[in-house]
């Protein structure tokens, strides 16, 4: 039988674009793997580069992982695995790897006696996962343009995302959403907008979660990567014994020089089941 692996596009790509960054890593690896790949339901801007060898639609899982965004991401990967799985793994690029941990994750803790969604996962170039629940995650809503809130989002919740997670002033949030939920009214030169009760951004962190994905999961990352903190932390919500990393000389890409690598990584984690 095939071993299926779907496939989840980074931000301002597409199913077709990922492909293609992948096809020769995955020419690599055994044939009877099959790989599946489905594109994001929102346009967005392109991928620094990727408009100048490649067409658009230029697609994302969600524009910014607000909790409410973050519930529609999972309940479309739901709906493929129902549909067109199941599958033995999931690889997932930047943002399609945050999904990936944070569906992985959120069925993990919701649904315990079940299999999980997948029997591994390959994390390339991953920021850290959100969560669609208030229950876990720091409070990240003032890192991304929210202010006057009053109070953590639950009791007890960290508002303080690491400075070393902070990888640009606007943080992971686009133009479109800066303005989200924004009064008419309101003088459109402020860098903030006020507080919507309804928008929350909860990220995952190993320090304020116990949570951990227990399955084995491969880690690709670049060292010059602006995201290769984020995924060394998300190395951290994974156990040590399921776990498999390569670091690449590399930034916010699949190196094709790196190919037989990452195959190596991939194959050890298969192996493992």
């Amino acid at each position: 039988m095939p071993f299926r692996i779907l496939c989840l596009h980074g931000m301002g790509t597409n199913a077709g674009i990922f492909a293609a960054q992948t096809v020769h890593l995955r020419s690599l690896l055994p044939l009877d793997y099959e790989w599946v790949f489905i594109d994001g339901p929102a346009e967005c801007d392109a991928a620094p580069g990727v408009a100048a060898f490649f067409s658009a639609p230029y697609l994302c899982w969600y524009t910014t992982p607000t909790t409410t965004k973050m519930d529609l991401a999972h309940q479309l990967i739901s709906s493929v695995i129902l549909n067109d799985g199941p599958f033995d793994a999931v690889m997932g690029f930047s943002q399609g790897a945050a999904l990936a941990a944070s569906a992985i994750l959120r069925h993990q803790i919701q649904q315990p006696s079940k299999p999980p969604l997948f029997r591994m996962a390959i994390f390339i170039c991953s920021p850290m996962p959100f969560s669609q629940s208030l229950d876990f995650g720091i409070d990240a809503r003032r890192y991304f343009g929210l202010r006057s809130i009053q109070g953590p989002s639950r009791p007890g919740c960290s508002t303080t995302v690491p400075n070393y997670l902070i990888t640009d002033p606007a943080y992971l949030k686009s133009e479109e959403d800066q303005d989200e939920s924004s009064s008419s009214s309101e003088d459109e030169s402020q860098p903030f907008r006020r507080e919507a009760p309804s928008i929350f951004y909860q990220m995952y962190h190993f320090s304020v979660d116990e949570v951990r994905l227990q399955i084995p999961t491969v880690h690709i990352y670049g060292r010059q990567d602006k995201w290769r903190l984020h995924s060394k932390d998300l190395v951290k919500l994974c156990p040590k014994n399921l776990r498999t990393i390569f670091e690449h000389d590399g930034g916010h890409e699949i190196p094709k020089s790196a190919s037989e690598d990452i195959c190596d990584a991939i194959e050890t984690a298969v192996a493992s089941l």
